[in-house]
Parts: C-alpha cells; sequence; structure tokens
C-alpha cells in the first residue's frame, strides 16, 4: 500500500502576500497540491472564481461567486495554472475525484482557498 506524503498548502500564496500563520496553511497530499497548482496555480480567490466558472466541468446551470468574508483583502494577482485542456481534465479529475460539484466547492472553501473569502454556488436560469 502507498504512503501518503503531505505538504503545507498556502491557501492565500505567499506571493500575494499569504503568511506562514496555521490559519492559512493546509496539510494536502501532495499528489492533490500538484494538481491544485496545475488548475490555479497561486492565484488570488477571485481569479480561482473566475477560472472555475470557465471550466468545462462547472454545472452549465450555475455560477461561482467570490465574496470577501473576513481577515485582510487581497491586493495582488497570481498566474502560473496551466491551460491545457488535457492538463486541466486531468489534475480536476485527480483532485476531485468523485466528488459531487457542491462538495467540491466546499472542499476549496475548507481546504483551499484563501480564509478570507468564500466561494458561492448561484443558480442561473
Amino acid at each position: 500500500m502507498k504512503k501518503e506524503r503531505f505538504k503545507g498548502h498556502h491557501r492565500r500564496p505567499q506571493s500575494i502576500g499569504g503568511k506562514d500563520t496555521p490559519a492559512n496553511i493546509s496539510n494536502v497530499i501532495i499528489d492533490d497540491h500538484t494538481s491544485w497548482h496545475a488548475l490555479f496555480g497561486n492565484m488570488n480567490a477571485f481569479q480561482i472564481c473566475d477560472c472555475i466558472n470557465k471550466m468545462e466541468q462547472k454545472p452549465k446551470n450555475v455560477k461561482i461567486v467570490c465574496k470577501f468574508i473576513n481577515g485582510t483583502q487581497v491586493k495582488g494577482s497570481g498566474k502560473n495554472n496551466t491551460e491545457d485542456k488535457e492538463k486541466i481534465s486531468s489534475a480536476w479529475n485527480s483532485l476531485f475525484k468523485e466528488l459531487k460539484f457542491n462538495e467540491i466547492i466546499d472542499y476549496i472553501n475548507s481546504v483551499w482557498l484563501d480564509p478570507s473569502y468564500h466561494l458561492y454556488i448561484e443558480n442561473i436560469s
């Protein structure tokens, strides 16, 4: 059986002001961390939201919105994600496996996203 190795993930990337505080670091499986950064690089929460809204994996009848909830607002923006559709699909499937879309957003909010922000699902007609 393969033993999982873990890595500290900065929920607000250091490159855009993230600190080495417990609230900003999640311990995640290294392969998941690699998949996250393939999808979202070192983007801020609003960029991640925009990126998800453009992905084929997002259901057509919803949109994701990002809201500041507390803490310190981020001023910087990031990049460094892949734009290769095959790599995006592979990273998405690896990271989110069999989760339903609402579970994916909950998982992003609780483990991956800058803790000063929150993603919400809105239905669209």
